[in-house]
């Protein structure tokens, strides 16, 4: 019998009705240079077979996996995704207890066979770096370690109490920050996977409603929508700002996006002077 390298990290996907990208993605992993300890599916209530679907192809893969799963509703909503992994938090520090890293995918995502061996030596030899990433191929470049490929340490996760609604994305990103690490986005490491849905309209009104949300100052978001013509982001914002009733709660999130607009402002009159 041929022993399967396991090294120290769990990886985490979320799913709604994914039964036909499931086998295709635990495929995927499994061909990976180093796998995770274990592959925590965050069932989001899905009403297909999907979870079966994941428990089967890992057994066939000899991939050792948990699954929690939210009541089956029928269909997905954006604005809950974090609630769905507030649920899998205590197991996931359970199961960050004595591993070191953290990691999470879309199921719709194809990674370089080297790719979680890649960041998790970048990690190692960088100890001031707490989330790292890669880029999606065809996309434009982020300025925030992605979703699907990212790489946390574990100190991070074990901070975090309660996720807030929209995703646990950003909010990694955000709690490392506070907990002084730097970030980093590898660009010479590329992953096939689907296009971000906050380049359409719909996504750019989706955006301004998470701007709101997350607390951004509203001359900021004047200034973002003016300067990228972005009506939708503004058109977004505002029906928040009116309805008023969506808000995220957490201090560090809502202190990161307050002082983001002063962040710009110091960034603007350091070139100004420059000149």
């Amino acid at each position: 019998m041929v022993l399967i390298k396991m090294e120290e990290y769990i990886l985490a996907t979320k799913f709604f009705n994914e039964r036909e990208q499931l086998p295709l993605f635990i495929a995927n992993i499994a061909e990976q240079t180093v796998k995770p300890v274990t592959i925590l599916f965050v069932n989001d209530g899905s009403n297909d077979d999907s979870d079966e679907i994941a428990k089967k192809i890992s057994s066939v893969y000899n991939l050792n996996y948990n699954i929690v799963s939210m009541p089956v509703k029928a269909k997905g909503n954006l604005d809950t995704l974090g609630r769905a992994w507030n649920k899998a938090q205590p197991l996931i520090k359970e199961l960050l207890s004595d591993v070191p890293y953290f990691a999470t995918a879309d199921v719709d995502t194809r990674f370089p066979p080297n790719y979680f061996e890649f960041m998790i030596n970048f990690l190692e030899s960088h100890p001031r770096v707490g989330v790292v990433a890669g880029q999606v191929v065809g996309e434009r470049r982020r300025t925030f370690p992605m979703f699907t490929g990212k790489v946390v340490r574990s100190d991070i996760v074990q901070y975090i109490d309660k996720y807030w609604d929209i995703s646990i994305d950003s909010f990694l990103n955000i709690k490392a920050l506070k907990l002084g690490y730097k970030l980093r986005i590898l660009n010479d490491m590329e992953v096939d996977a689907r296009t971000s849905h906050l380049g359409t309209k719909k996504g750019r009104f989706r955006a301004g409603r998470l701007a709101y949300y997350g607390g951004i100052n509203p001359l900021y978001a004047i200034s973002k929508a003016v300067s990228s013509v972005d009506s939708e982001f503004l058109r977004g914002y505002w029906f928040e700002f009116f309805k008023g009733t969506w808000r995220c709660e957490d201090e560090d999130i809502l202190n990161y996006y307050h002082n983001e607009f002063i962040r710009k402002l110091i960034r603007i009159v350091k070139i100004l002077f420059r000149r």
